[in-house]
């Protein structure tokens, strides 16, 4: 009898003497800011987002490997699993699955409810629909400005533990005036979210046990974004960027590889020069009776596709491809990311689909032909040789009165990746003889349906500003940020070493020691560290490794098993 008051005497001084015990290894400020391109975050100014990666872990070359929209992306972040997982694959939320597989802060909240946690938000669906009742605190915000100076305040409260702060800002400016390193209002709103980094950076360093608190500041964003716009597969749209700093952190930078340089592709127009589309880049043309095809006019489009991603994307088209019943047609990738390209057309009531040849990003020139019989079928064509078919008869005004685009929507979002030659639009349906001796031959008089053929770019030009109209109809197109350059194979990036989104909750969760179960299913992992960072002690509180200091950890510092800490 004695001997058991004395263990459970030795229990209380035991735990009693250890604050800690209730406390995290660790304490984690995470913001995140919401479409920051990693190439525009290297373009503006920000030096306390450059200080943070200087003195820690991060990466420019991370990946939203899913939907590169801010719900699936944000539920990433937090819960650490895709979409196939938490099933929130756009802005609605509907169908989420949270109860499953919740946030960070309510993994936090479920182990250790003492600990402090709070959720600031400028875009309120975060908190709405992820965070919900499941942090201390939950704040949204009207603007970045007030998500930061609510952070700051709540940092320099008595004993924080946890913090989610998103900043919107950035995303704002990209839907505005596009997603580019070259757009000044773009790297001007990630600026000014640096200086709002840095005000909290600077609440944490201001507090009276900092040094002992060991806090992690991690940094990252949903999604980039090419154009005006984001939700494809382009790199622009999937590249991200994390950063976690903490005094414990070794310096680490990870960076993706070269993965090839692709072979000489076979040409057969013996390109010397190419036009180059990404990150929004596009050709125009003005809008014209030749290209209005009504809801009868038959019609046939032909064009040449180099490319290696396979997103949802607009190749050559008329329509605003945020949704397949918009009027119009457009050449794209099989939703989500191919590998068969597609041809897609809508009058805002009906659509129509049909699949061509898989694996045409495979880095080579091919040709893309399909013909539409506005009361029968459009057919899809690849090299030449006949893929698909699809019934378009009850499809009807394909006309949007906006003229045509290559290279992005009508729009200029759905921006493809790739090189674009030898577009022709004929106001006829191609017998599938022509479009086999001709897919792969330069047009001219001799052609058998010369005489209806409205508009041909070869987009060869080499220089210039000027999508010149070999059809002799005058249809010039202006080229709006696509690049000439040299007919050299493509160089193709290896992100396979690098970090992906639903890594970022599991180090925070890391960080602070909080066990990662297994049962929880998560598809992230730790980017950092152990929980115990920096701790050289040969008796760390939690001896058994279970996650959880319990009286079986005294037992163990008490000799009881046969172990004691010297």
């Amino acid at each position: 009898m004695m001997g058991i008051r004395l263990i459970l005497l030795g229990a209380g001084l035991f735990f009693s003497g250890l604050e800690g015990a209730a406390q995290p290894a660790g304490r984690v400020l995470m913001i995140g800011i919401d479409g920051v391109r990693p190439d525009a975050l290297e373009a503006a100014s920000t030096p306390h987002l450059d200080a943070l990666m200087a003195e820690g872990f991060s990466t420019l070359d991370a990946l939203n490997d899913d939907i590169t929209m801010s719900g699936p992306g944000w539920s990433a972040i937090h819960c650490g699993v895709r979409s196939g997982k938490h099933n929130v694959i756009d802005n609605s939320f509907s169908n989420q699955n949270y109860l499953q597989y919740p946030g960070w802060l309510e993994r936090i909240e479920t182990l250790y409810p003492e600990w402090n946690t709070a959720s600031i938000c400028q875009w309120g669906p975060i908190n709405d629909q992820i965070v919900g009742a499941s942090a201390d605190w939950v704040l949204n915000t009207g603007s970045a400005e007030e998500a930061s100076a609510a952070a700051v305040d709540w940092i320099g409260g008595e004993n924080p533990h946890a913090i989610f702060v998103h900043l919107d800002d950035p995303d704002y400016a990209g839907h505005s005036t596009g997603f580019s390193p070259t757009s000044a209002p773009y790297l001007n709103a990630i600026s000014e979210m640096d200086d709002l980094v840095g005000l909290m950076v600077a609440s944490l360093q201001s507090r009276i046990n900092y040094a002992e608190e060991n806090w992690m500041v991690l940094v990252a964003t949903d999604h980039g974004g090419t154009g005006t716009s984001h939700g494809g597969n382009s790199e622009g749209e999937r590249r991200v960027f994390i950063a976690a700093s903490s005094p414990t952190l070794p310096v680490e930078m990870v960076q993706r590889d070269t993965l090839w340089i692709g072979p000489e592709a076979e040409d057969c127009f013996g390109l010397e020069t190419v036009l180059n589309f990404a990150d929004g880049d596009r050709v125009v043309l003005a809008d014209h009776p030749d290209f209005l095809v009504g809801s009868e006019q038959d019609f046939t489009v032909e064009m040449r596709l180099r490319s290696t991603v396979a997103g949802d994307v607009a190749m050559v088209g008329n329509k605003d491809w945020s949704s397949g019943l918009n009027p119009g047609w457009v050449f794209s990738f099989e939703y989500p990311d191919g590998p068969a390209w597609k041809v897609n057309l809508g009058d805002g009531s009906n659509r129509a689909d049909a699949n061509g040849a898989a694996g045409v990003a495979d880095g080579q020139w091919h040709t893309l032909t399909c013909s539409f019989d506005r009361d029968g079928m459009m057919r899809l064509y690849t090299d030449g040789v006949f893929n698909a078919e699809a019934d378009i008869s009850s499809v009807g005004d394909l006309d949007v009165g906006g003229g045509m685009s290559f290279g992005a929507d009508i729009s200029g979002g759905y921006a493809m990746s790739g090189q674009l030659a030898e577009v022709r639009f004929w106001d006829i349906v191609l017998e599938q003889e022509t479009i086999a001796q001709w897919h792969c031959n330069s047009i001219s008089g001799a052609h058998p349906d010369w005489a209806n053929l409205r508009g041909y770019w070869a987009l060869n030009e080499g220089v210039g500003f000027q999508a010149f109209d070999g059809s002799g109809n005058g249809h010039q197109g202006a080229i709006d940020g696509a690049t000439w350059s040299d007919n050299a194979p493509p160089f193709i990036w290896d992100y396979s070493g690098t970090p992906r989104l639903v890594d970022v909750p599991l180090t925070a969760l890391a960080h602070m020691c909080v066990p990662i179960d297994p049962a929880w299913n998560v598809d992230g992992a730790p980017l950092t560290g152990t929980c115990y960072p920096g701790d050289e002690s040969p008796c760390p509180e939690d001896l058994n490794g279970d996650g959880v200091i319990s009286v079986v950890d005294l037992l163990l510092v008490l000799g009881v098993f046969g172990q004691s800490c010297g």
